[in-house]
């Protein structure tokens, strides 16, 4: 049995006032997914435990079937996976963002998707001038990388995610903890570096945000995983640039195959992502594709884009998927609206998930549609996300 799994993280959403109270999957023309709610199971499934939070990593380990309390110090390993970043026994791994903001707060929590060349510019300023042999900067793409700080794995520290402070204050947020001096003198040098740089100078001069503050968030140590193939029983692989699901995928000893165009962002080249993932899947039981675009549309927040994303989702993704999948009998399709963010707030959301499970050759009494309020209401009940691939895979 063949089976796609399809992750559109942030598609999830909140009704939205410019949509007429409608919440973006409400809004957009998506009659692939229609179609597949008609024909298909839909569900709901809550994606991280409580406590937890989904852009953190919990979502990318219950995904694969991992239960993410057992593993909740993984943090920013999973980053430095993606990264092919060495992690040692001692080290502690901390992703770091690029971010646009003031004395006061952040406003922008992704600098404008500032751009992995630009963020590897301003990281290597910041490392020369820090000088410090046991921190080590990594860019990664639409400015995310990891911090490296070596010798660190027993240091504690709270940290939030940057879309979490947005519109907050700054002060309050900092990093928290215990010896942490080193890291907190490392976000005023970068406020430093960062402000009068070229690569922000150029920004502010084609009206883009500048990055002026390196937010560390997400902190982790490496430790081993169960290797996929030998826990399930099926060989599996990953398409997707999120740096935490893809580092998840390659812990796990997933496949994984990098995509022209592919940017985590609404411009990324879905045509291409998809057709990788089929090309996949001739050679796997399992392949994952995971779509950002629309997460980062919601932490923009542009609910046109968001609008926009979903609809070339269904046409590129879905369309192209079932018409594949039909002519493979008994193959599965599970679509699954990610992680919820508010296009709003730009911030994630604790609300349940839908979900649609399709099967080539098989109706199930489905919907009439796909959305949250609907896949709440009568839809299958998915209590934790770790245990949603096992439901799929042993229907």
């Amino acid at each position: 049995m063949k089976t796609l799994v399809v992750v559109a993280a942030g598609a999830a959403d909140r009704p939205v006032a410019e949509l007429g109270g409608r919440t973006p999957l409400e809004s957009a023309a998506t009659p692939h997914l229609d179609r597949l709610a008609r024909e298909g199971r839909v569900g709901h499934v809550t994606p991280v435990p409580e406590g937890f939070r989904p852009e953190e990593g919990a979502f990318a380990l219950a995904l694969f079937g991992l239960d993410p309390r057992e593993h909740a110090d993984l943090g920013g390993a999973l980053d430095a996976a993606a990264l092919d970043l060495p992690l040692g026994s001692l080290d502690q791994a901390f992703r770091i963002s690029l971010v646009t903001a003031d004395r006061e707060t952040i406003h922008d929590p992704t600098a404008g998707h500032i751009s992995r060349e630009e963020s590897a510019l301003l990281l290597g300023a910041l490392a020369d001038a820090c000088q410090d042999e046991d921190l080590a900067f990594v860019p990664g793409p639409a400015g995310r990388g990891v911090l490296l700080w070596r010798g660190a794995r027993d240091l504690r520290v709270a940290t939030l995610p940057p879309t979490e402070v947005v519109g907050r204050s700054l002060k309050a947020a900092l990093p928290r903890g215990t010896g942490i001096g080193r890291l907190l003198a490392v976000i005023d040098r970068s406020r430093e570096v960062f402000e009068p740089h070229e690569v922000n100078e150029l920004r502010r001069d084609l009206g883009e945000n500048p990055a002026t503050l390196l937010w560390p968030w997400g902190p982790g140590v490496a430790h081993a995983l169960p290797a996929f193939r030998e826990r399930v029983g099926m060989s599996a692989a990953f398409v997707g640039v999120n740096p935490t699901m893809l580092g998840t995928a390659r812990l796990l000893g997933l496949t994984t195959r990098p995509v022209e165009g592919a940017t985590g962002l609404p411009d990324s080249n879905l045509r291409a992502k998809i057709d990788a993932a089929l090309a996949l899947l001739e050679a796997h039981d399992l392949v994952v594709l995971h779509v950002d675009g629309l997460a980062a549309a919601s932490h923009a927040r542009d609910f046109v884009a968001k609008v926009e994303t979903l609809e070339r989702l269904d046409g590129y993704v879905l369309g192209t998927a079932l018409r594949h999948l039909e002519r493979v009998p008994g193959s599965r399709l599970l679509f699954v609206a990610g992680e919820a963010v508010s296009v709003e707030s730009g911030r994630h959301l604790p609300d349940p998930v839908p979900f649609v499970l399709y099967e080539s050759g098989v109706r199930w009494p489905g919907r009439a549609d796909f959305t949250e309020v609907g896949a709440r209401a009568g839809g299958l009940e998915v209590a934790r996300a770790d245990q949603l691939l096992d439901f799929v895979l042993h229907l």
